[in-house]
């Protein structure tokens, strides 16, 4: 039996984990035995079933701390935001090198699929097949000369070439390669930016097309007559602090999943006709029935909503989602409220003004047409199940 270690070392929310257990689940029928090494353990907890094992990958300095992220710390490359999590720290870079040495060691992985892990990917790299995965921020070219900025805000806080010697010096302590550039951390046997062109951020710069979004099933297009609003609010946030006056006006038509929200603004609600679940809901039937959906960015629901053809409004928490919002706004089929600024507020009836609009209702229908068809054509979960598969073969023939 052949195994792959499937690894996530940065970003937050359920996203990761969950893309993991759909690769993992088409590779278990292969006689495969998927490991996760993921940075939250809790989030395996619905996936017990794809995963052979599972245990905690190596903790950066910024993990289990206050320390600020997305906006509110250095966020003007993903150099900045890598190294703020620790990567100028060379110390915690060679013991994170060595951690992921001694799992290798442990695990005698076949192959080790890389989500948003970059040290993971570098202790791999050159000593076992590798594919890098993710989404468009996630998965940057790798050819880049360097990471670019993502926004004019703030100038960078780190000097890239300084976290670039750190790195090398830490893996030259380890054994591994010396970097020509720090982009070469997200390099691979394979890599796979798996998102819609619409939700790339490094599309200027990317020379190998993106595959598109992994869809489980594709969703179905928005009912003509759907009259729902659905928001889900699932980070730990203060979004109902700026966000509740405008969901009240819409509770009639409202269902909501924040299960972090506190329980006196959900009681509201609640009395004012809204429907709050207690549990994740199903969103391929809950796009088809809904006028709008509410959210933090994320690109795995905003590509399905897209897909979908449902309109999007969009808290900008951190850089990530905010650059999700800012392309989808663009397009003509969402509205960007950036919350990392601290006077954010949404306007009571913001939320009904969008339900109102006809024409990006329109837009949002288009362009979901068109995504359908190139989503339908271009299996992007199959790709990267081949891709798996011609891998491990190629290291044991």
């Amino acid at each position: 039996m052949k195994t792959v270690l499937l690894a996530w070392e940065r970003g937050g929310g359920l996203g990761h984990t969950t893309h993991l257990r759909r690769i993992a689940a088409r590779l278990r029928p292969h006689g495969v035995k998927p490991i996760a090494v993921v940075r939250n353990l809790a989030t395996t907890a619905p996936h017990q079933g794809v995963f052979a094992e599972v245990a905690a990958a190596p903790p950066w300095p910024v993990d289990g701390s206050s320390a600020t992220r997305g906006m509110s710390g250095p966020s003007a490359t993903l150099n900045d935001m890598l190294s703020a999590a620790g990567l100028a720290d060379g110390e915690a870079v060679g013991r994170i090198l060595s951690a992921w040495d001694k799992i290798f060691s442990l695990t005698r992985p076949d192959l080790v699929i890389a989500d948003y892990s970059p040290l993971a990917a570098l202790a791999a790299r050159g000593r076992i097949p590798l594919v890098v995965v993710g989404n468009g921020f996630t998965v940057p070219p790798a050819e880049m000369p360097r990471f670019p900025l993502l926004h004019r805000i703030v100038p960078p806080a780190f000097d890239e070439a300084r976290t670039l010697e750190t790195v090398n010096t830490a893996a030259a302590r380890v054994g591994l390669p010396r970097l020509d550039r720090l982009p070469q951390l997200f390099a691979g046997d394979a890599c796979l930016a798996q998102c819609f062109r619409l939700l790339d951020p490094y599309d200027a710069q990317r020379v190998s097309p993106v595959q598109g979004p992994v869809f489980e099933e594709l969703p179905m297009s928005r009912a003509a007559d759907a009259k729902q609003v659905f928001a889900y609010l699932s980070n730990d946030t203060n979004a109902w602090t700026f966000a509740l006056e405008a969901l009240l006006r819409v509770a009639e038509r409202l269902r909501i999943y924040a299960p972090l929200w506190p329980q006196a603004p959900l009681d509201r609600l609640a009395a004012a006709g809204a429907r709050v679940e207690t549990r994740p809901q199903p969103i391929t039937t809950v796009l088809a029935a809904s006028r709008l959906i509410v959210h933090f960015g994320g690109s795995g629901l905003a590509s399905e909503a897209l897909v979908a053809g449902v309109p999007q409004l969009v808290f900008g928490d951190h850089i990530e989602h905010n650059l999700y919002g800012e392309a989808l706004e663009r397009a003509g089929i969402a509205r960007l409220v950036p919350t990392y600024l601290p006077d954010t507020r949404l306007e009571p009836h913001a939320i009904r003004a969008l339900i109102d609009d006809d024409a990006m209702v329109d837009r949002a229908a288009a362009l979901g047409s068109r995504l359908r068809t190139t989503a339908a054509r271009h299996d992007a979960l199959a790709h990267c199940e081949a891709i798996c598969m011609d891998l491990l073969r190629a290291s044991h023939p």
